[in-house]
């Protein structure tokens, strides 16, 4: 009988060990969540232009790193000499497509959310359009 009774207090020893992971790590994530968002919200809420201006701040400095880094992997990469360089107006096109992208889907989003479905109709047409032709005219450095 005591074989039985310490399988089964095994059992649940094993089972309260794996609860007690599970509200630790549970715990853990919500301290580490409240430690990382709650200076956040006070500063945003206490001081919103520099908290704006600190946001924009680290956005562009995340954004000139990020492109610095490819450029410089790029630069590094072995080049296949089969094809084509692409220029600066590649690259350019490239960047405005992505904020065309950015401002097209908050615009769309901004509609529809009021909304407005006979002017956002138009609006994403000529959109993908845009997108499309931008499309053609980024890939037409390359095959220069």
């Amino acid at each position: 009988m005591t074989g039985l009774f310490g399988l089964i207090l095994a059992g649940w020893r094993e089972l309260a060990r794996k609860a007690g992971l599970a509200v630790v790590l549970l715990a853990g994530s919500a301290a580490l969540g409240l430690a990382i968002a709650w200076p956040l919200w006070y500063f945003a809420t206490s001081s919103r232009g520099a908290y704006t201006v600190s946001v924009l701040c680290i956005t562009c400095g995340a954004v000139a790193a990020l492109s610095t880094r490819a450029a410089l992997r790029r630069r590094r990469a072995p080049r296949d000499p089969g094809r084509p360089r692409r220029g600066p107006l590649a690259a350019l096109l490239a960047v405005l497509k992505v904020l065309l992208l950015v401002l097209g889907l908050y615009a769309a989003a901004l509609l529809l959310i009021r909304r407005l479905w006979l002017p956002a109709i138009p609006v994403l047409l000529a959109w993908v359009a845009l997108l499309g032709w931008i499309g053609l005219g980024r890939r037409a450095p390359k095959s220069r």
